[in-house]
């Protein structure tokens, strides 16, 4: 008997229902933290402490490796109810959490065994675009090159990091380095998502064994079809996620302030019947994106789980739907926020925080529009 499957026979997943209540219950503790981590720039100890607690990087890794194996429709549902609560451990946790499903699917038992043998929920940071080169030498390979965007590098013991074989015959692997041995920088001077720490990595000759190295051509070795996703789709849940979590945050936050919120002489914010239309229509526009993502996200667990094909064309129409969900959503609260005044422009206030962090959700390379543009040519080549 291997190492993953023992340690997957006495795995129990937890369900969603209970994922979330997690999350509820320290609600007060999330939010406490999340001012804190826009001014370090990054997940401050309480946090990190926090995520470890409820195992934030294993919801998405399979059973194998001691992971909850959360199908697209719940990874959304869990990362809206945690963005909700700490935009931080939302950006930073579904970083996490696809680099240990990414790792838990395809390394090796070898592999496992170095990653998830001492930690059962270890913090890796990855980057997915293959911005830096690997040479073969005997038992791994080298690393070197910078990598951007590794939200949450900072409090990550290990980055997944795509790279690119400097040869004739060029392939890519995804290579897990221990951050202690690569350079982390320290700028992250930016309007938005500003706890999440995104900052470079650069690796210089940086030996990585065999066993941590993956060709990502190759099927994954546990866990399911899931797991052999394009990254655009597989990634879907948890971005939709943050965002619907920072603007229904966002509404909740701006209907508390609209009751005590007076402007000059012209009474409550509250008793205006152009804001009463404005929040009545943005709250239903947020509840219908979420719904078509959700049922949308529900197909494809369901084909995955009945070991469906996954067309380009079944692709693009996810990567639209994942496109035109953020860009309504953060339309919706975007007519909300001239409505709040100066008063929601103050750091105390968490109406900019989570104005701010859903306008960046959708810079997100997965929420670009380009994919409606592609999902609309699709749509005229049809006959």
């Amino acid at each position: 008997m291997t190492t993953t499957t023992a340690r997957a026979g006495r795995h129990v997943a937890r369900p969603i229902g209970q994922l979330v209540s997690e999350i509820a219950e320290l609600h007060s503790q999330f939010d406490a933290t999340a001012a804190e981590s826009e001014e370090l720039g990054d997940a401050p100890p309480a946090l990190v402490d926090l995520m470890r607690q409820i195992r934030v990087p294993m919801i998405k890794a399979p059973l194998e490796v001691g992971g909850d194996r959360l199908l697209l429709a719940d990874q959304c549902r869990y990362f809206t109810a945690l963005s909700y609560s700490n935009p931080t451990a939302a950006w930073t946790g579904f970083n996490h959490a696809g680099a240990a499903a990414a790792a838990g699917s395809r390394l090796s038992d070898d592999g496992i065994e170095l990653l998830f043998g001492s930690d059962p929920s270890p913090f890796l940071a990855a980057v997915a675009l293959p911005t830096g080169t690997f040479t073969r030498v005997d038992g791994g390979v080298l690393m070197n090159g910078t990598w951007n965007y590794a939200s949450g590098v900072r409090h990550a013991d290990w980055a997944m990091l795509t790279a690119i074989e400097l040869s004739e015959q060029p392939s890519v692997t995804l290579a897990v380095i221990r951050t202690a041995e690569a350079t982390v920088h320290g700028e992250w001077n930016v309007m938005a998502l500003k706890g999440t720490g995104s900052v470079s990595i650069t690796a210089n000759d940086v030996f990585v064994p065999t066993a941590l190295t993956v060709d990502p051509m190759l099927p994954p070795q546990r866990g399911g079809a899931i797991y052999g996703l394009n990254y655009t789709v597989f990634v879907a849940g948890e971005n939709l996620g943050f965002t619907f979590g920072a603007c229904t945050r966002f509404i909740d936050e701006l209907v508390l302030y609209a009751r005590g919120k007076s402007r000059g002489f012209d009474g409550r914010l509250a008793d205006r019947g152009a804001f009463q239309y404005e929040l009545g229509r943005s709250s239903q526009q947020l509840k219908a994106v979420q719904a078509h993502a959700l049922a949308t996200l529900a197909e494809v667990d369901a084909a995955m789980e009945r070991g469906d094909e996954f067309s380009a064309s079944d692709e693009a129409a996810v990567a639209a739907m994942t496109a035109y969900c953020t860009e309504t959503a953060v339309a919706a609260i975007s007519r909300l926020m001239s409505f709040a005044g100066a008063g929601a422009l103050f750091n105390a206030s968490p109406l900019q925080r989570c104005f701010r962090d859903a306008q960046g959700s959708a810079q997100h390379l997965v929420a670009s529009n380009q994919s409606l543009d592609k999902y609309g040519a699709a749509l005229l080549a049809e006959r």
